[in-house]
């Protein structure tokens, strides 16, 4: 049974956590923390976990779990200010936290209340009211992200709820209703940027799937639900439907190219509590459908109780952060609260990737969704950027999907950057690289690519048997100057996958295989052909029409790289190229 499943793996995940809160009372500074194996600290929203932990107290009836919250609750006293905010973190002081804090307060009260004490209760209350009042007043100046003023409509409604206030639904239905402003043509939310309202030179909005589908969109979602608001409840589920074209088959959610790439987690985005308590809560089966993959996908990527980053962390010897399993586990739990039981049947629903048959075209992303037989791609050019060369661009190939192999490219920062450091991993075994396919070429002491190109132009086009794609444009170097220029073409069938590419200056074609270690990989043809295996033993050849440049190490043993944008690793193969010479590769499964 799906709900089963959740519950099975909402237990792991609590129970994994318990055994890392510290119990020191002695010690108020540390005691009722949740200690993080990656990051050596205690992270300063691990008491969303109090959520889930009294959501298990109530199923199971099991005191350990009830104590978890409480101490959760005392620990988050050190991040909590009397006027009525919570700072994110031991280290930051920003404020805009307080919006999930209070909602997760709220939902303790208005789901769990009977399961504390009046004593307890009454804490919980009165620090849920001191902080909804806050936002109230200063949520307009706190700013941020799109993502904070929707959560906040949430968190209002839970106010009104729990007080009965107009005071409280009004500010609630004002930003809910806000989104209208925040809506790209296709229907996308847009907002996940320094400037919420840009337009870039391309015609781009600031566009973030990972947050959009994690936390706006649940938050959008769940204050119509509690405040019957169903006109944004119906405004909710049409972009949702729209968000969900980024779905992969497998569960994954390409954020490959979106403005907070560098927090993008295959599965989802880091920080954030998962699709499942928005898309869980909606009436619809094909909704339902992608939450039993994505938990899936979280299930293959939860060891020893911890939820990784990503498909391959536990490969490349890198720790899990636990920021991924508290915040997961809030929103698995809300689903499992909130959510009607009738399971459906599971499986039988197909979400928009499984029938993709050509192309699908964003204009406010600049980015081409592919499919063709057992084949997914992602082309992109989006040219809005949060943080210098935060993603991919230059009609790069960010996404290289196959039915059986799983990724086959993976894309993410040209250069791994602790761009939010509270709320990153700063890799402990592995040197970040950056795993986008790209052209790539050095002069002047500087290294050119073209995925540092927002302008290339990209076209396409559609026949029975293929799609077809060109790029045109010039090579930027880390530093902003302008080089050579450069070509891409990419042809898709549904039995393989073709890529040639040419600069005007020469230089390479870098191609990062995703493959993580112990696949096999196989050399043959004096250097043009390579045998790709996974461990499910599908296997895939990639041919090209010059020898490729293998990574060797010691022993004889292929390197492979990391990269904690996607959570994969891969092999770096390189083609080289001539001025104005054209290379070929070509994927196609064995």
């Amino acid at each position: 049974m799906v709900m089963n499943m959740y519950m099975e793996l909402l237990k792991e995940w609590c129970d994994r956590l318990l055994e890392l809160q510290i119990r020191k009372e002695a010690e108020p500074e540390l005691h009722g923390g949740i200690l993080c194996p990656a990051c050596g600290r205690i992270h300063g929203r691990c008491s969303d976990a109090m959520y889930p932990m009294l959501y298990l107290y109530q199923a199971t009836g099991e005191r350990k779990y009830k104590d978890c919250a409480l101490g959760l609750f005392s620990w988050s006293g050190n991040m909590y200010h009397e006027e009525g905010f919570f700072y994110n973190d031991t280290n930051s002081a920003w404020k805009g936290i307080t919006v999930f804090s209070a909602a997760q307060l709220g939902e303790c009260l208005e789901d769990f209340g009977d399961c504390l004490e009046a004593e307890e209760r009454e804490a919980v209350r009165g620090r849920f009211l001191k902080c909804a009042e806050y936002l109230r007043e200063h949520i307009e100046e706190i700013g941020g992200n799109i993502n904070y003023p929707l959560t906040c409509a949430y968190t209002m409604a839970v106010a009104h709820k729990a007080t009965g206030e107009e005071k409280y639904g009004r500010k609630a239905r004002q930003l809910a209703h806000s989104v209208k402003d925040y809506l790209t043509e296709e229907g996308l939310i847009f907002g996940e940027g320094k400037n919420r309202r840009e337009t870039s030179p391309g015609g781009c909005r600031p566009v973030d799937i990972g947050y959009n589908v994690e936390e706006s969109l649940p938050a959008l979602i769940q204050y119509a639900v509690l405040e019957q608001d169903e006109e944004i409840y119906e405004l909710a589920v049409k972009s949702m439907g729209v968000h969900l074209e980024f779905m992969l088959p497998d569960g994954a959610w390409d954020n490959s190219f979106g403005t907070r790439n560098y927090k993008w987690s295959y599965w989802g985005s880091r920080t954030s509590d998962g699709c499942a308590a928005g898309y869980g809560l909606t009436r619809e089966p094909v909704f339902r459908e992608a939450v039993r993959r994505n938990v899936l996908l979280l299930k293959k990527c939860t060891h020893n109780g911890l939820l990784y980053g990503g498909p391959m962390f536990t490969d490349a010897g890198e720790p899990p952060c636990v920021h991924h399993t508290f915040c997961h586990a809030r929103g698995l739990a809300a689903c499992l609260q909130k959510s009607e039981k009738d399971e459906g049947r599971p499986g039988t629903a197909l979400i928009p990737s499984d029938l993709r048959d050509g192309i699908r075209y964003f204009p406010s992303l600049r980015t081409l969704l592919l499919g063709k037989g057992q084949w997914r791609a992602t082309v992109t050019g989006y040219d809005v950027e949060y943080h210098k060369w935060g993603h991919p661009s230059g009609g790069a190939v960010s996404i290289l999907w196959n039915e059986k192999l799983g990724p086959v490219f993976c894309g993410g920062m040209g250069n791994y950057e602790l761009v939010e450091p509270n709320n990153m991993q700063l890799l402990r075994k592995s040197l970040p690289a950056c795993l986008t396919p790209r052209i790539e070429y050095r002069a002047d002491g500087r290294v050119y690519r073209n995925i540092y190109d927002k302008a290339a132009m990209i076209q396409w086009k559609e026949e029975v048997e293929a799609v077809y794609v060109n790029v045109e444009g010039k090579m930027i170097s880390e530093e902003g100057k302008t080089g050579a220029g450069f070509f891409l073409e990419y042809e898709m069938r549904k039995d393989q996958f073709r890529m040639t590419a040419g600069c005007e200056a020469g230089g390479r074609l870098v191609l990062p295989v995703v493959s993580k270690e112990g696949d096999e990989v196989g050399i043959f043809a004096d250097g043009r052909q390579i045998r790709f295996a996974r461990d499910n033993g599908a296997a895939a050849l990639l041919r090209g029409n010059k020898p490729f440049r293998v990574p060797w190490g010691e022993e004889e043993k292929i390197v492979r790289e990391f990269s904690p944008v996607g959570g994969v690793q891969g092999v770096i193969l390189e083609l080289d190229m001539e001025e104005k010479e054209r290379v070929d590769c070509e994927i196609s499964m064995m």
